[in-house]
């Protein structure tokens, strides 16, 4: 008897676990996020700043990068030199990802003609991509960062969305892991666009 009450309380407890972890997991992939009043500590939930050799260095490996566009032709990213740059690496299947894209196309179509360009880096498959795009247009180049993205220096990033800000004289602006909004972006671009 105890051995049967002993596995009934078992799967009960591993009934109870996978219910929790489901629920996290939809919480933070289909809602976006935990809910209020979390408790992770500021340390974990926002990345470690680099130190400004690194950031640089970051932003020269990405201006070395040519990738595929969604139709296969090769797009230097040094072609967009001495204009401010933002930087978008993004997927399909990233909400967050997918909820920022109207955003920087709205940016996009308004600060183009003072010299600002937006590309997004897509960490898919480029069917996927595709398919996202014919569903939901974008005005600013999309690139294809390939299965291969963690091994080439300028695509290596931890998670998703990732983006990052590059002055026109080529120098490290800004980055920002996690969905970057309007409110946020604007004035920075602002700033940039004076320089």
């Amino acid at each position: 008897m105890n051995q049967r009450r002993a596995l009934w309380v078992a799967v009960v407890a591993g009934v109870l676990t996978v219910a929790t972890v489901a629920l996290l997991a939809y919480r933070v992939l289909v809602l976006g996020g935990l809910p209020p009043g979390d408790t992770i500590p500021d340390s974990l939930r926002l990345p470690p700043q680099l130190s400004p050799e690194a950031a640089q260095a970051e932003v020269d490996a990405i201006m070395t990068l040519t990738l595929d566009d969604l139709d296969g032709r090769p797009q230097a990213m040094a072609q967009w030199q001495g204009k401010v740059l933002v930087v978008n690496y993004w997927a399909s299947w990233c909400k967050p990802c997918v909820e920022e894209m109207p955003v920087f196309s709205r940016l996009y179509s308004r600060y183009a003609a003072q010299g600002v360009q937006f590309v997004g880096i897509g960490i898919d498959e480029v069917d996927k991509l595709r398919r996202f795009v014919k569903a939901t247009p974008v005005s600013y180049p999309l690139l294809l960062g390939g299965k291969n993205a963690s091994e080439t220096p300028g695509l290596q990033v931890k998670a998703l969305p990732y983006t990052v800000v590059i002055g026109r004289d080529g120098r490290f602006a800004s980055s920002r892991l996690g969905r970057l909004d309007e409110a946020t972006l604007e004035p920075m671009l602002k700033e940039l666009i004076g320089k």
